[in-house]
């Protein structure tokens, strides 16, 4: 078998003996060592992107904490067995790093779930936005969202330029990569809606997209007002 040095070894003889011709064996080797190089900046750049901040995947997953029992798993708005419960608590942070706690405070709230990618939320949360921005609410009524099951391989990523966009200024709590807030009060389809009253018991479920009537009505069932 014939060794690299054998081949050089041949290259000195014909050198004695005539000129060798050219070779473009040196520039041929630069190929693969600039593609391998090329390639392994690549991989750097991937796994920057995958573990960094920014757009990276839940990258902006916060990490709540609940107190209290969790609320059953949601199923129907007729005959939701979470009615009279009493609601967990949740203290998180929204994606500015400040501090928002869903307690029981002695008032009525209703706490709304969203992810960026649900259709039926990028509906919602504008439509909610106008209604609050008009003058809209019910009085002895709070209102809190949850932004969960963020994903940056979903559309609409990141979910705080989604909501800074549609000038949402009710206060979010950035839910964990477990879902565990959403989770805590039942998991219901997005949007996801829950009402409770002033002694923090749940008088109402909901999942699915709400016309503004509706979402005043409960409301209204929160604060006591209601039929």
């Amino acid at each position: 078998m014939t060794t690299s040095k054998d081949r050089n070894k041949t290259g000195k003889s014909k050198a004695r003996s005539g000129p060798a011709k050219p070779t473009a064996t040196k520039p041929k080797s630069k190929v693969p060592i600039l593609a391998i190089a090329f390639t392994g900046i690549a991989a750097v750049l991937v796994i920057a992107v995958v573990f960094s901040g920014g757009t990276s995947l839940g990258s902006e997953y916060g990490d709540p904490t609940v107190t209290g029992e969790s609320l059953p798993f949601f199923t129907d708005t007729a005959n939701d067995e979470a009615v009279g419960l009493p609601a967990p608590e949740v203290e998180g942070a929204d994606f500015d790093g400040n501090s928002v706690t869903i307690s029981n405070d002695g008032r009525a709230k209703a706490i709304g779930f969203f992810a960026h990618w649900c259709p039926h939320c990028q509906v919602e949360v504008p439509r909610v936005t106008e209604w609050l921005a008009a003058g809209g609410g019910v009085e002895g009524v709070d209102m809190y969202s949850v932004a969960t099951s963020m994903n940056s391989a979903r559309e609409n990523f990141p979910s705080s330029e989604w909501l800074e966009r549609e000038n949402w200024t009710v206060p979010v709590i950035a839910d964990d990569q477990e879902g565990t807030a959403h989770l805590s009060y039942g998991g219901g389809g997005f949007p996801y809606w829950v009402f409770v009253d002033a002694e923090g018991n749940v008088v109402a479920r909901t999942a699915g997209q709400l016309e503004i009537p509706t979402l005043e009505g409960l409301m209204q069932l929160a604060a006591g007002s209601g039929a």
